[in-house]
């Protein structure tokens, strides 16, 4: 074989013509597809990126907000419990230290002045002309209920916790219990466990007289002076007063 023959052996044939005119026309066709398909893929990509990057930040600002939520509940459970712990017995105690005593209306029965109609007996007698003689009790010899002031004193102070789900409410609660002394009528006729103060008030006024009318039957006001609950108590017994002239008048004109 000579060398222009094998030149012409290397040359390319109809074959590889037809092969390599394919190919183009598939680059032709295909490459534009596909760089529209890789540039769509990217678009995508870059806007998974984006939601990725917008997700995390919300992540991070959840996890930040929860972190802060956090801390200010432990850091508010540490000051109550830091300003419980940390005051002293004395003052969170006061008021009910300072109120240990009070005052309340007691019922209790007292003589009437004696009256001149009868004898030191206080008996009502009448002489019959057959020599006879009848006696009967007068009215001045009824014993008459007025209110007076009477002392109440502390007795229990009770305490307990209460967990709840709301930090807006108390956790720890102080509650009292009162008991009248032993010169109050509710040692012979009532239970000292019966005793009740629904209200402690620092002075009789138009309040306390509003209180009065909604206080339940077995309630007491309590007053923390003396001359407060007096004032309270004259105006209870002038209520009676009227009660017993309106009675006594409504049996006159019968």
């Amino acid at each position: 074989m000579d060398y222009d023959d094998y030149e012409n052996y290397y040359e390319p044939s109809e074959v590889d013509q037809l092969i390599e005119e394919f190919r183009d026309k598939i680059r032709e066709h295909l490459l534009p597809n596909i760089q529209e398909e890789i540039d769509r893929l990217n678009k995508e990509n870059n806007e998974l990126r984006i939601k990725f990057n917008e997700y995390k930040n919300k992540e991070s600002e959840l996890n930040s907000k929860e972190r802060n939520l956090k801390y200010k509940e432990d850091n508010l459970k540490r000051e109550v419990e830091r300003e419980f712990y940390a005051s002293n017995i004395g003052d969170t105690l006061k008021d009910y230290i300072d109120n240990s005593e009070v005052w309340f209306a007691d019922s209790k029965g007292f003589s009437q002045d004696k009256c001149s109609l009868c004898n030191d007996k206080r008996k009502l007698v009448a002489n019959f002309s057959n020599g006879k003689t009848t006696e009967i009790s007068c009215d001045c010899s009824k014993i008459i209920s007025k209110y007076v002031p009477e002392i109440s004193e502390l007795s229990t102070i009770k305490f307990s916790k209460r967990d709840s789900q709301y930090q807006s409410e108390r956790e720890f609660y102080l509650w009292k219990t009162f008991v009248p002394s032993g010169k109050s009528s509710y040692y012979d006729n009532h239970s000292y466990n019966d005793f009740k103060l629904c209200q402690i008030v620092d002075e009789f006024n138009d309040t306390t007289k509003e209180l009065d009318k909604d206080r339940k039957y077995d309630t007491k006001i309590g007053f923390k002076t003396k001359a407060e609950c007096q004032k309270y108590c004259d105006w209870l017994n002038r209520d009676k007063t009227e009660e017993v002239k309106d009675i006594k008048d409504e049996e006159d004109e019968d």
